[in-house]
């Protein structure tokens, strides 16, 4: 939770959506994947299934996307992938026959519109081997500082 904290308040990439056939296609090189709690408005959000927490993972990928309005934008997104799109990448992976890894190159695009509010839309993935994390991303996370916060007691 730190690292993320961390991250965050370092400018750790901005978010991208990815929900619908419109918002195209994402391609970069995955520099770090964590696993989070689904949440809705502040409540972990439960499977009807098991009554275990629902899980995303967050992909934080280096992009060719850049916002003219931030002067070094480098290009780091983060992408929450929701089950549909987390098992699109899982099939990638295994059709890569590919063990993955950070420094990997991740594709991923909607194929379908969800059919309604509460459905998730369909996703197709692309999982390649490297090129690696580049040596200015790497600077920049050893660079990082620690957020210290003091307990007010």
């Amino acid at each position: 939770m730190l690292d993320e904290l961390n991250r965050d308040a370092s400018g750790g990439g901005r978010w991208v959506k990815l929900n619908r056939v419109e918002h195209g296609t994402l391609k970069g090189i995955v520099v770090d994947v964590e696993t989070r709690e689904k949440t809705y408005k502040g409540q972990v959000v439960l499977s009807h299934k098991t009554g275990k927490p629902r899980l995303s993972r967050v992909f934080t990928l280096i992009t060719d996307l850049r916002d003219p309005d931030i002067d070094d934008d480098q290009g780091v997104r983060r992408f929450d992938a929701n089950e549909g799109a987390y098992f699109a990448i899982l099939d990638a992976i295994k059709a890569a026959k590919a063990t993955a890894e950070v420094g990997d190159t991740l594709e991923v695009k909607v194929t379908a519109d969800p059919p309604t509010t509460a459905s998730q839309a369909e996703y197709a993935a692309r999982w390649t081997k490297g090129p690696g994390v580049p040596d200015w991303y790497q600077t920049l996370m050893e660079a990082t500082p620690a957020v210290s916060v003091e307990a007010p007691f």
